[in-house]
């Protein structure tokens, strides 16, 4: 699959974002290269659900500044990351070489990686905040498939597409359904003048998303000939998604409960 406009605008995006997230305070690459038994936050919550990776080979699709993908090497694993972004795993080899911690960066775009890597894994991982740049959810979970060995495992944590519909105005207002829940043909135009992150304003701000279905992403999945071994919804978020939502003393956002409560992320365990 070609790039198009909109993932081509989508990669001059993440492209500016990756120096931005590396000097950022979120993402502590200055604590990451000081402390070798650190691992990101993401992955901490995801080790639990993963199991042991211990000698085990580790892909990570769409992995940015690589510093999710070094973490499940400190914990075992050898590790390749792929992403679109030229920027982004320059950022990611400059993380593995001053933090001592071996991993693998390729640049790839996620329909094409299986022309840049030709082999197969025991794990294929998908980090947070992934999904909803990809315009086809099917072809997706082919390319997951495609990288797995025979009984290897498949893991997503991502945010629930439940949560990503829903917007609110303030703090004190509540939750609508302010976009699509189920995968359209045309993206959605967003112009944020900032990442997620703290650091400065964005120049190249234009980025274009996808919504897919949970059940659109399921089904892809078993399409694609894995086996589903869990689907949990998960009440937290690891940004602020909605000016409601609060920091809780283990780093994730929660809702307040004068709010009703929704599931604002998941994550899906399966085996090839």
């Amino acid at each position: 699959m070609p790039l198009d406009e909109y993932r081509n605008a989508n990669r001059i995006n993440w492209d500016e974002r990756a120096g931005i997230h590396y000097a950022s305070r979120a993402y502590d690459v200055a604590g990451f290269i000081a402390n070798r038994q650190k691992i990101s936050g993401v992955v901490e919550f995801d080790r639990h659900e993963v199991g042991d990776v211990t000698g085990k080979s580790l892909l990570h699709l769409q992995c940015h500044i690589g510093i999710d993908t070094l973490s499940w090497a400190r914990l075992g694993a050898e590790v390749t990351g792929v992403d679109l972004s030229e920027r982004s795993i320059e950022s990611a080899r400059r993380l593995s070489s001053e933090s001592g911690t071996p991993g693998r960066f390729e640049v790839a775009e996620l329909y094409d990686s299986p022309n840049v890597i030709d082999e197969t894994f025991d794990i294929v991982y998908t980090g947070v905040g992934a999904l909803t740049w990809l315009p086809d959810i099917e072809g997706w979970a082919s390319v997951v498939s495609s990288f797995l060995r025979p009984g290897g495992t498949f893991y997503i944590r991502d945010f629930h597409p439940m949560a990503t519909a829903l917007d609110a105005a303030d703090e004190n207002a509540p939750l609508i359904v302010g976009y699509p829940y189920f995968s359209i043909d045309k993206p959605l135009k967003f112009d944020d003048e900032n990442t997620y992150t703290d650091g400065p304003a964005l120049t190249n701000r234009t980025a274009y998303e996808w919504p897919h279905g949970l059940g659109e992403i399921v089904t892809a999945l078993i399409d694609a000939g894995l086996r589903i071994g869990f689907l949990h919804e998960h009440r937290f978020s690891e940004f602020q998604m909605y000016p409601s939502l609060h920091k809780g003393d283990d780093g994730k956002w929660w809702l307040p409960e004068s709010h009703v409560e929704v599931p604002l992320m998941f994550s899906i365990k399966a085996t090839k």
